[in-house]
């Protein structure tokens, strides 16, 4: 098997442990988009929202994002919100092996909080951002046929149900 896999769904849901066992056990190439935002802005996330804005980060993720939709034999974690541009949701519902992985509310709070790397996280409320954010991304997320609710598996039974669906 060649190709690539892509992971979406909300922060906190798990997309970089997944990507990375899954790589593993493929013996593929892990890629982080977030990673490779950062790398290429040559600053942090936070530091990013600060000067360019939310909206200067999704031109970047677009960026990256253009540059693995032809790669071979890569696992790519996408950021939360990869899926709010039209174009990048355009392009992962073209893919044929993307895996949303689901999560709840409560479950994204007691991972991720209000981690100060999180910038959309930040303010008085943490769970209520959180709650908010799913609800309007949820329609988006809903659109990918390979749904996979995480909220109580390990990261290996999620690998194991993504290389069950692939014949692995």
């Amino acid at each position: 098997m060649s190709g690539r896999i892509f992971l979406v769904g909300f922060m906190g849901s798990g997309k970089t442990r997944v990507g990375k066992l899954l790589a593993k056990k493929l013996k593929w190439n892990w890629v982080d988009l977030d990673k490779e935002v950062v790398k290429a802005a040559g600053v942090t996330i936070p530091e990013l929202f600060t000067r360019e804005g939310e909206e200067g980060f999704r031109d970047r993720e677009r960026v990256v994002l253009q540059e693995h939709l032809q790669a071979e034999n890569e696992v790519i974690s996408c950021g939360g919100g990869i899926v709010l541009r039209p174009e990048n949701l355009e392009d992962l519902l073209k893919e044929p092996q993307v895996y949303c992985l689901r999560i709840t509310p409560e479950s994204v709070f007691r991972r991720v909080g209000n981690d100060p790397r999180r910038p959309l996280l930040q303010g008085p409320n943490p769970y209520e951002k959180i709650k908010e954010l799913m609800a309007s991304r949820a329609d988006l997320y809903a659109r990918f046929p390979n749904q996979i609710d995480v909220d109580h598996l390990r990261t290996s039974d999620v690998v194991d149900a993504i290389l069950l669906s692939l014949g692995n």
